[in-house]
Parts: structure tokens; C-alpha cells; sequence
């Protein structure tokens, strides 16, 4: 029966994007992520490859290469900083807490006071006919009886739904399948009978 919903700005997690950064994303991560990535960082790794395996002057050549990669990777870790906040802020917001099923919509705070107006009175409105329903047909589960209301409301739309709704429609409905329900139980009855009593049974 809850429902949840979320401001479109509101953000569902209990840490900031950069705490979570600082969390799921550290600086040994990040740096094997540029070398992954920057065309840059791809040619000193490989210049320092080969200057390894060279006997000439390997060890000067391999500091200053190193020494190169190490300002790249500062030159680098700002940015990579930045794009992993606006990532985890991503995953943050309503509309992956939407997508993950935690919320059923995100709303915006100004529209907020009419969305629930007429999503209250549509709900107070299927829950009403959910509970005749079940009156006139004791065999329904309360799934079965919501999915049956559903489809004599298929408005998307709450207000739509609440404006188009038209109650002797529903009663007719209801009613409907009141006769239904009786039907089945004198069939069911009548089979019950013996065979010699069963004629003496109808009118």
C-alpha cells in the first residue's frame, strides 16, 4: 500500500558525492584508470618500458620519465576527481533511485501539493471499488480485485483518471461480476445435489 517519492533534486544517499569518491574510487585506482585512458600517460609508460630495458643510462632516464608521469598524473587527478563526483551523484538522484524500484516517481516540490491532491483520490477511489469488488466476489484476492479495478482505470494520469472516473460505470462493473461470482456458486451448489433431487431444485 506505501508508495515513496522523491524531489527531483533530492539525492538518496547518506554521504556526498565525494565522500563516496574518497570511498569507492581512491587515488591508487584513479591513476591506473589515466594510464588506461590518457594517450599521454600510454607513451611515458612506454617510454619508461623501453628505457628499462636499455643498459645506457637507463636509471637517469627512467627517473626523469617518472618524474614526467607524476605531473601528468597531478595534471590529471583534478579532473578525474570531478568526473567521479558527477558519476556518484548520478547513482544519487531520483531518477536512478526510479530506475533501482526505491521510488515510485520523482516529483518537483512546486507541483508537489497537486500530484498528491489527485493521487490520494484516485487511490481512495480504486481502493473503494477494490473493496466492493471483493464483497460482490469473495473468490477474488485482493491482487486479482486491484488488477480487475486497474483496467476499469487504465488512465496513466491520476487527475486524468480521477476527472474521466465514472462511478455508475464501476457499479456496473461490480455488479457485473457480483453475478459472475453467483452464478458459479449455483453451479456449484446444483452439482453438490444427488441426481434424483436436482430436477426438484429449479423452479
Amino acid at each position: 500500500q506505501m508508495e515513496m517519492y522523491a524531489d527531483v533534486e533530492s539525492r538518496g544517499g547518506i554521504l556526498e558525492p565525494a565522500g563516496i569518491v574518497e570511498v569507492k574510487f581512491r587515488t591508487p585506482q584513479q591513476k591506473e584508470l589515466m594510464h588506461r585512458l590518457d594517450p599521454e600517460l600510454q607513451r611515458l609508460d612506454a617510454q619508461l618500458e623501453s628505457a628499462a630495458s636499455s643498459e645506457v643510462g637507463a636509471g637517469e632516464t627512467a627517473k626523469e620519465i617518472e618524474g614526467q608521469i607524476r605531473t601528468r598524473e597531478e595534471k590529471l587527478a583534478p579532473l578525474y576527481t570531478q568526473i567521479a563526483c558527477e558519476f556518484a551523484d548520478l547513482h544519487d538522484r531520483a531518477g536512478r533511485m526510479e530506475a533501482k524500484g526505491v521510488i515510485r516517481k520523482g516529483l518537483e516540490w512546486r507541483r508537489a501539493r497537486e500530484f498528491f491532491f489527485f493521487r490520494v483520490r484516485r487511490r481512495l477511489l480504486e481502493q473503494g471499488a477494490v473493496d466492493r469488488l471483493q464483497a460482490a466476489d469473495s473468490s477474488l484476492s485482493a491482487e486479482e480485485a486491484k488488477e480487475l479495478v486497474a483496467g476499469w482505470m487504465p488512465e496513466e494520469d491520476d487527475k486524468a483518471a480521477v476527472e474521466a472516473h465514472d462511478e455508475a460505470k464501476m457499479e456496473r462493473n461490480i455488479e457485473e461480476r457480483r453475478v459472475e461470482a453467483l452464478k458459479r456458486t449455483l453451479k456449484a451448489l446444483y452439482a453438490q445435489l444427488p441426481e434424483g433431487e436436482r430436477a426438484g431444485a429449479l423452479p
